[in-house]
């Protein structure tokens, strides 16, 4: 309970320092969101970050302005709009990870390679105990 938040403190304010300044940690999120979850509604991008909808909706008018997510309708539903990252947002998205994924590296160069194995293993338990649990 100690440990994961400020692990995650850690990559988050990293990721806000790689990003440019006009980029939000919660945009930073969006874009993270869309790239795992690609054609997501803003119902589904909104629960996820636990934001209203019209929050995400203000958040995500930005992120299209800059270029970073594409709007699309939905052919199958007119009224739902999907969400996609756009190349630019892709690219920007596996910038900030790229240099965060770095930082952190370099947090654990001390560790062995045995220590690694053991964190890596650690870490793939709990993302298996923690893969089909709902909120």
């Amino acid at each position: 309970m100690e440990v994961v938040p400020g692990v995650i403190r850690f990559i988050r304010a990293d990721m806000r320092r790689q990003g440019q300044a006009s980029v939000s940690l919660s945009q930073l999120r969006v874009l993270w969101f869309l790239n795992r979850c690609p054609q997501s509604s803003l119902s589904e991008v909104a629960d996820d970050l636990d934001v209203t909808r019209p929050t995400m909706s203000a958040m995500i008018e930005r992120l299209v302005q800059r270029g970073f997510v594409n709007r699309v309708e939905d052919p199958e539903e007119r009224r739902r709009v999907l969400l996609t990252l756009t190349a630019t947002g892709s690219k920007y998205l596996e910038q900030v990870s790229e240099a965060t994924r770095s930082k952190v590296a370099g947090v654990l160069s001390p560790l062995s390679d045995t220590e690694l194995q053991q964190l890596m293993q650690g870490i793939a338990l709990l993302e298996k105990a923690f893969r089909d649990v709902k909120d």
